[in-house]
């Protein structure tokens, strides 16, 4: 059986109430603590992206590098 829409236009929360607890504790969002302390300090994070960092930068002078010995055999020095 279906329930009639008892929406009636208005602009009220009823809809709210009308939800199962279940729905209600689904979809609300967790109270947060009033003081909130800074983020987290992730060293793994910041280590990986220092190694990610170095890895571009040794890619990057290995081409420079092999550019130029490619220039040197073209140039016939």
């Amino acid at each position: 059986m279906v329930t009639r829409n008892q929406h009636d236009g208005a602009s009220s929360s009823g809809w709210w109430d009308d939800l199962p607890p279940a729905v209600k504790k689904r979809v609300q969002q967790p109270e947060t603590p009033l003081t909130e302390g800074p983020a987290p300090y992730r060293p793994a994070v910041v280590y990986d992206l220092t190694r990610l960092a170095i890895l571009f930068l040794a890619v990057a002078l290995a081409n420079l590098l092999f550019l130029l010995i490619a220039l040197s055999f073209l140039s016939g020095h």
